[in-house]
């Protein structure tokens, strides 16, 4: 059994430095060629009509190539030796700033009962948590149409609310699970149809785990989905 146990440990220590050495390899030729494709972007009205669309194409490309390098790092730290830290955040700065960092807009409200809540949390962990549920209601959900803060739950409760069509309730557990990417009818699974291989919400529901919170998904009144994460915050 002993033995059985350390040959698993020694798999999935391989496995992190395996997706580790690979999500480095990749950076930097990626970085070259995102910074590339921003100059041919701001140059985009100078291009032929022609190749216009192509770029817009590779474009896209490029970006889904990007989070799934941050998300291979993502499970190489989560797999791996990586035990995180505990440092006091002021919840609603933290996901103010993440959230409409994620959008390119500002897309949050804070309820004055959840200004000043305060959580111990692995900034890194709770900051990818955030980007990863925005990413995924602006790639796969129609755009992310609000994220609010409010005291409640197990100390806040933040709401992630996008105006796709919602997620089938038999895919509302298993969306969080590595590699899940097919729907079952309605809005698809996560990363499905965009080229992703199904890593972001898996992350997400980890690293919530690992601050003791929950994550679940519903339908958002009105139309389309709401993930729901739920943190043990207290008064600051």
């Amino acid at each position: 059994m002993m033995r059985s146990v350390c040959s698993l440990e020694h798999v999935v220590t391989a496995d992190a430095r395996f997706a580790a050495d690979i999500s480095h390899e990749l950076r930097t030729p990626l970085t070259t060629m995102l910074n590339s494709m921003e100059l041919i972007h701001n140059h985009r009205d100078e291009l032929p009509a022609a190749v216009r669309e192509p770029v817009e194409l590779l474009g896209e490309d490029l970006e889904r190539f990007r989070r799934l390098v941050v998300d291979l790092l993502e499970i190489s730290r989560d797999d791996g030796e990586d035990e995180g830290s505990r440092d006091t955040v002021r919840i609603a700065d933290l996901i103010r700033v993440a959230a409409d960092t994620a959008a390119g807009r500002p897309v949050t409200e804070v309820s004055a009962d959840a200004a000043a809540l305060t959580l111990r949390a692995d900034k890194r962990r709770l900051e990818r948590v955030v980007a990863n549920l925005v990413e995924n209601a602006e790639g796969h959900g129609g755009g992310c149409v609000r994220v609010s803060v409010e005291a409640g739950g197990l100390g806040v409760i933040v709401q992630f609310d996008d105006a796709g069509p919602g997620v089938p309730v038999a895919d509302r557990d298993r969306i969080f699970e590595r590699f899940c990417r097919g729907g079952s009818g309605g809005r698809p699974a996560q990363d499905a149809g965009a080229g992703g291989i199904g890593l972001g919400l898996s992350i997400v529901a980890r690293h919530v785990a690992w601050h003791n919170g929950t994550i679940r998904v519903e339908d958002r009144p009105g139309g389309g989905a709401r993930f729901v994460l739920e943190l043990p915050a207290k008064p600051g």
